[in-house]
Order: C-alpha cells, then structure tokens, then sequence
C-alpha cells in the first residue's frame, strides 16, 4: 500500500422544524435513487484520478462503538433507558446493512474538533462514538452541533473517509470514524424508545444514517427527512432500509481497509 491518504468528512444534523444542508468537502457527489416505493441518498467520493467510490465502512470489520450518557437522563434509570435505545438503534442498523456492530462500553469522550486536530483524530474510545451534549457550557459542548436560528439541531451525525492507493495502484476509500451527538437540552421534546410520536429512536437512528453514509432526503415518509416528524413507528422505512443495502455488507470487503484505519 501506498501512503498516499486524502481525507473527507460529512456531517449532518437532524433538527425538528428546520431543514439543513449536507456539509461535505472535497469532491463529494451525491446520488439519488428510487426505492421499493421510498426514496435513499448516498454519498460517493471522486478520487483524483476520477474514480468513484461509495461512503461506506469496510464490512469485512467489526466496529465499535461506545457511548456517553453523562446528559442523556437525570437519573441513572433515564440514562439506562437511553442506553437500550442507542443499542436497539445499532441492532436495527445492522439487520438492514449486515454490518457488525460492537459495543465497547461507555466512555467520557465528546466528539468535537479542538486544537487543530479533528473529531476524528481525537477520538480513541471507539470507531463511532454517540454522545449528549450540552452547548450553554463549554465542558459539555460540541462544536460538531449546528446552529439553527438562535438555539441548536438536535442532533448530528458524521463520517470520516480515507482514500489510499493500494498496491495495485488503485485508489480505495473506506470509513473507519463516526459520530452522533444529541442535544441534551432537547431531550424532553423525544419519548424513549421506538414507538408513536416524536421519539428518541427515530432521532437515533436518523443519525446514525449519517454516520453510516446516508444522506438526507426529501420524502416525509423516511425517517432521513431532516425533520424529525410524529410517526406511528419509528423504524427505518422502505427508502432508508434500500439506502442502507447501499452501504452495507453486499458491496464487499475494501482491499487495504485496516492498514489506513487503525481499528479500535
């Protein structure tokens, strides 16, 4: 392999009335498609040689994942809670991209970019990490988190891409971190679980679709539509579930996947 590295990030948030563009730099190309009666977004990267490669995560790894909950409740009964929902979010992701999800435990890591070094970079606890925040006090805050208006989403979710020239001389790319960040100060707008209404599961695994490659869409009947809407269940729907094939385990290994990302 070559050491020949290029980096991309997407990052996106979830919000309850207003709409947010995708954030994605370098050369980033978006592709739309149909979907058993629903609609999916995913993200390609051009290579600089014009050569098209799917965001995705190697699936041929398990990844971890660990999981902040300092703010996620104000008793360890609301804290317990959230960590089902975070694990239920996981296993649901699973079964629709066959990917391998591990969870690592929980951890005092918040995702957020600090003294010139990237959420990415920082990040030791796990390959994705899903964290409250708090942004009225700076030791709980993440800068990761979108302003909308005059207060913030409710959450964000984000890769981190690589490309590399293997020992063919062909360029891969492959994600190896990922975030989700809540917004603490909205936790009481969300019902626990996976039911009716506006719930903590959706949000969960809206943003979690980020971090796996999805991209928002502009059909209300996804849960990828940047709103977060009242549901009668909250699950991936058909368009999302299509989507999340797109990103899974049926597009193969990605040759050289664990030289350019140390796994956690």
């Amino acid at each position: 392999m070559v050491l020949r590295r290029l980096g991309s990030t997407g990052l996106v948030a979830a919000v309850l009335t207003v709409a947010l563009a995708v954030i994605v730099p370098l050369t980033a190309v978006t592709t739309t498609a149909g979907a058993a009666g629903g609609v999916y977004r995913v993200h390609s990267w051009k290579d600089p040689d014009g050569g098209a490669h799917r965001v995705r995560w190697n699936p041929c790894q398990t990844i971890t994942y660990a999981v902040n909950l300092k703010l996620a409740g104000g008793t360890t009964a609301a804290r317990s809670r959230a960590l089902k929902d975070v694990r239920s979010a996981f296993d649901r992701a699973s079964s629709r991209t066959g990917l391998k999800f591990a969870f690592a435990g929980r951890t005092t890591e918040l995702p957020k970019d600090a003294s010139g070094r990237t959420w990415s970079d920082r990040q030791k606890a796990a390959e994705i990490v899903v964290a409250w925040v708090d942004q009225s006090r700076a030791k709980y805050r993440s800068n990761l988190l979108s302003k909308v208006g005059s207060g913030y989403a409710s959450g964000v979710g984000g890769w981190m891409l690589r490309g590399w020239v293997g020992d063919k001389g062909h360029w891969q790319a492959a994600v190896g971190r990922g975030f989700v960040v809540i917004n603490a100060a909205h936790n009481p707008r969300y019902k626990s679980g996976f039911g009716a209404g506006v719930t903590r599961g959706a949000l969960l695994l809206h943003e979690l679709g980020h971090a796996l490659g999805l991209d928002h869409v502009g059909s209300t009947n996804e849960l990828m539509y940047p709103t977060m809407l009242r549901r009668e269940h909250s699950n991936y729907k058909a368009g999302d579930s299509q989507g999340l094939v797109k990103v899974g385990r049926r597009l193969g290994c990605i040759p050289g996947a664990s030289n350019a990302w140390r796994q956690i």
